[in-house]
């Protein structure tokens, strides 16, 4: 489930996107969480953030976020991970001790860049905890990156946090980070350029289409598959020269690696489909968002007024289809 990628574009903007791909309803609403929030953790923390941000999140016995930006430009979403994820079983003494599914408001809220976060991550112990909506401790691992365009990948070993730098700026789900970096070698042959025709046994051979370079190019919707797509396309993407243009382009990418409904089915015939597309702009600090039922893009700009609040502002989802009817013109 998921996919994320983050890159910089020609214009030099930071841009984060993700699909959020389950089986249980995340309905992503958009929200902001303003700075000095109060906040209780799961386990254990009690306190203020410094920072304020946005992001989609849903109600799951007190809302939490799956995705978001905050005010320093530092961007974060969230994913599966199963098999890998080894969370605490207890508190630790000195440590500010949170659920694995509350990292994004430690990410966002407490951090100005990715340095910032690798000093800080030393003094956070990542507690397991049910989530009763799921019926499960969710093992997650997380994909930030910040307004420099540097993208890390933070997964969890015993509650601690472990980071590991992630320079090709995608994210899918399990096996590990570096095994999906080798599985990329087997594909380093696909490319964009049509191949020249040869000689096969004296006859003259040539591809079928411009495509032919990308045979071999996976289409399925696995974590090794998403992943090897998302990097080629990511790659290979020429952006625009409008800026406003960037978060465009990331929906392309999204698109092409997100789930309809029926094409994936879990153990329970249960439908395992991409619920909603996020891509935030880090140096804009906007965040945009598609949900399935809906062609329309929902924009969201951080605000000073919207992070100068003292309770969060949570925003519906939006649906129906939108079409420019030329008959009405």
């Amino acid at each position: 489930m998921c996919t994320g990628f983050s890159f910089l574009s020609k214009s030099r903007q930071a841009i984060l996107g993700r699909t959020m791909d389950f089986v249980y309803h995340l309905d992503g609403r958009p929200a902001v969480q303003p700075r000095h929030f109060y906040w209780e953790s799961r386990v254990e923390y009690k306190g203020e953030t410094k920072y304020g941000f946005i992001g989609t999140g849903s109600d799951m016995e007190g809302f939490l976020f799956g995705d978001g930006l905050n005010e320093h430009g530092v961007g974060a979403s969230i994913q599966y991970f199963r098999g890998y994820a080894s969370y605490a079983t207890e508190v630790r003494e000195g440590y500010m001790n949170i659920a694995q599914s509350e990292v994004i408001t430690w990410v966002l809220g407490y951090n100005k860049n990715i340095d910032d976060l690798i000093e800080n991550a030393k003094k956070v112990n990542v507690v397991a905890h049910v989530l009763n909506d799921i019926a499960e401790v969710p093992p997650l691992h997380y994909h930030v990156t910040d307004d420099t365009g540097r993208s890390i990948e933070l997964t969890f070993q015993d509650g601690n946090i472990v980071i590991n730098e992630n320079p090709i700026g995608v994210l899918t789900n399990n096996p590990d980070l570096n095994w999906h970096y080798e599985n990329l070698r087997n594909y380093t042959n696909v490319t964009p350029h049509k191949p020249k025709a040869k000689k096969v046994m004296g006859q003259s051979m040539g591809p079928l289409g411009n495509e032919g370079g990308t045979y071999g190019l996976p289409g399925g919707y696995t974590s090794a598959e998403r992943f090897i797509k998302t990097a080629y396309l990511k790659n290979y993407l020429i952006g625009s020269d409008h800026p406003e243009y960037d978060a465009l382009d990331a929906f392309k990418l999204l698109d092409a690696v997100s789930i309809p409904k029926g094409a994936v089915l879990d153990e329970n015939e249960e439908l395992h489909y991409t619920l909603y597309q996020t891509v935030m702009n880090l140096t804009t600090r906007t965040l945009y968002v598609k949900w399935y039922d809906t062609n329309q893009i929902t924009e969201l700009q951080l605000t000073a007024d919207l992070i100068s609040k003292e309770d969060m502002t949570i925003f519906e989802p939006v649906k129906g289809f939108v079409t420019n009817k030329l008959n009405d013109i």
